[in-house]
């Protein structure tokens, strides 16, 4: 009686444990992977120099023509990385706000990290807002938008574009 008595405890805690593990894994997803930037909705606040705001989302990036940029990202320790970008132009982002005059425009990240940029940097044609990095589209963990900049190091690359502003 006892024996049969451990055997129901021992599987119904496996039951248990098998319901539990089963319920983890259909809440984390079938694939395990994050949404795409074609896949996301997501939106950046763009606000000129008047500080006027409207919304850049993923159906306003859908209508712009994509450009390829080679880049070579340098990191903070120095080391150097050959990439193979696709994207939009921000000044053609900046354009299709209907902002056409700038000379300092800022970027800002959605955890507050901020850099400033000339008009000579906005307007190159490698600055782009990157959406594919050597061919696969970059995912929600890595910030959906990615601000690459080839003429400057990788501290002035921003992720997770929240806000471009003119400054003036």
């Amino acid at each position: 009686m006892k024996r049969e008595k451990v055997l129901k405890i021992a599987a119904g805690l496996i039951a248990g444990v098998f319901l539990l593990t089963f319920a983890f894994l259909a809440g984390c997803g079938s694939t395990g992977k994050s949404a795409s930037a074609t896949e996301a909705d997501w939106s950046i606040t763009i606000k000129d120099a008047s500080g006027k705001s409207a919304e850049f989302t993923n159906k306003d990036a859908g209508k712009l023509e994509m450009a390829d940029v080679e880049a070579e990202l340098e990191k903070k320790d120095g080391t150097k990385i050959n990439e193979k970008w696709k994207g939009i132009l921000l000044s053609e982002v900046l354009k299709s706000a209907g902002i056409s005059q700038y000379s300092t425009v800022a970027v800002e990240a959605a955890d507050g990290y901020r850099q400033e940029y000339d008009a000579a940097t906005v307007n190159d044609a490698g600055t782009i807002l990157g959406f594919f990095l050597d061919g696969k589209e970059i995912s929600a963990d890595d910030g959906l938008v990615e601000l690459v900049v080839p003429s400057m190091s990788g501290k002035f690359w921003i992720k997770n574009i929240a806000v471009i502003e003119v400054l003036n």
